[in-house]
């Protein structure tokens, strides 16, 4: 059987509509022009491309959009293992990532999948591009048989209703969907199939690496030589963050810490494969494990590849951090999405300790070379606009900016995506009407959240 994973475009205007077949209605922004100095600005002030969004799906726990090309898609984990699993069963499999491939036209990308010819498709869908997934799903219909996947269909509700909605779709993997897509191809049985979440990331094949798009992944937060090889040195995070829905919804509270020698294995698979250059390791929170991540970084001082990583600031002592950097990672990325104490507790982020910060302090004095980046957030629950300046000077007074990848910041919106604790708190709050404007969801502009705490 030949079985294809996809990742369609994610780009959409304020004309775009399922009726008009999501045409954009306004200039798209071409891939060369960012080769330009200066192209980002004049785009914009030229008014250029105008209301047309450019977005990222699979491989992003926080799906979201601006107004150009990011330059900086995740790798597709879901897809990537599962595609794996299923070839180790026998099967043909491709993985088309247009995302990744700057594929902006819906029309190209059915074409590309005709071309290919496959036998199943299994499509990876997000929140805040359900409209568009969907659409794209009937299209997908009419080459072979559809199985859509991914973190929107968590709840049953969701998932009744696409069913209702959409028949044409004869099978619905339900979060994680690793086991699940080999699952599917086994059995073929129409329906919901529900997720089996992978515990042992070990004891299944390394992520499938072997298709075009495979070297254009890349976090340009913290950039490092190119090709990035994106891999997992864990699977799944022990905090409790409300918010966070690949923990809740795809992992349901399950982690999986991989073994420091396996992890060495893939990577000189991979390097062997398709020469990558850097590593990042795209973890939940990558510094679980003092001991082990320790041993890891043994084995990557050895490997000589610069990396990164995501993880936290309150769970490692300042000598692993030390040895981290002498090992070869040059870059670090810590979600602090604010310092107000309260609001930490109220979503159960559990790093209400005060002496976090400080940790923050530490690193940025004694690693001045050291590439740190760290992601805020605004319009959380219980979070004032007086909190948010408050965040704000704190680390502009610490030195983080937009523009200096030595200490650089992002600011996402909170969402509550659906399978979350948040979702259902203000689901039962009397919200369910304001949170099934899915559209609100894109991390890159204002969300429901902000109706809700208006």
């Amino acid at each position: 059987m030949r079985v294809l994973f996809v990742n369609p475009p994610a780009i959409r205007s304020d004309k775009s509509t399922p009726e008009n077949s999501f045409e954009l209605g306004g200039i798209p922004f071409f891939p060369w022009l960012r080769k330009i100095p200066g192209a980002g600005r004049l785009w914009r002030g030229l008014g250029l491309g105008k209301g047309i969004r450019y977005g990222v799906r699979a491989g992003s726990r926080w799906p979201w959009t601006m107004d150009m090309p990011h330059e900086g898609p995740p790798y597709p984990f879901f897809m990537g293992y599962a595609a794996s699993l299923v070839a180790a069963d026998g099967h043909e499999v491709n993985i088309i990532d247009s995302v990744a491939d700057e594929e902006y036209s819906y029309v190209r990308f059915l074409e590309h999948v005709r071309q290919w010819a496959p036998d199943l498709i299994i499509q990876e869908c997000a929140t805040p591009t359900i409209d568009i997934d969907l659409w794209i799903a009937s299209q997908l219909t009419k080459i072979a048989d559809l199985a859509v996947a991914g973190p929107h269909f968590t709840t049953d509700e969701i998932v009744g209703e696409v069913q209702t909605t959409h028949p044409e779709i004869k099978y619905i993997l339900r979060g994680e969907y690793i086991y699940g897509a080999q699952q599917l191809v086994r059995e073929m049985r129409p329906g919901v199939y529900e997720a089996n979440v992978v515990t042992d990331v070990d004891s299944i094949p390394f992520p499938f690496r072997n298709y075009p798009a495979a070297v254009k992944y890349y976090d340009p937060t913290m950039p490092t030589p190119k090709p990035q090889l994106q891999i997992y040195g864990s699977k799944g995070c022990p905090f409790k963050c409300t918010f966070c829905v690949w923990p809740q919804a795809m992992f349901q509270k399950k982690v999986s810490l991989r073994d420091p020698e396996k992890i060495a294995a893939e990577i000189r698979e991979a390097v062997a494969l398709n020469g990558y250059r850097s590593i990042f390791f795209d973890d939940d929170t990558f510094n679980m494990g003092t001991e082990r991540i320790s041993r890891l970084c043994e084995l990557l001082k050895e490997i000589g590849l610069p990396w990164t990583m995501m993880g936290r600031l309150d769970i490692s002592p300042d000598w692993l951090y030390e040895k981290m950097v002498d090992s070869g990672c040059v870059g670090m990325r810590f979600g602090i999405e604010t310092f107000d104490l309260g609001v930490l507790a109220k979503v159960k982020k559990g790093i209400e300790r005060k002496d976090f910060r400080g940790t923050l302090e530490r690193l940025s004095t004694n690693y001045p070379k050291l590439m740190m980046h760290i992601t805020m957030m605004r319009d959380m629950p219980g979070q004032t606009e007086e909190a948010h300046q408050l965040d704000m000077k704190i680390i502009h007074d610490m030195g983080f900016t937009t523009d200096d990848m030595r200490r650089s910041y992002q600011l996402s919106r909170c969402a509550p995506f659906p399978g979350t604790e948040l979702y259902e708190q203000l689901k039962t709050q009397g919200n369910e009407n304001v949170l099934q404007d899915f559209r609100k969801y894109d991390g890159g502009q204002e969300t429901v959240m902000k109706a809700i705490n208006g």
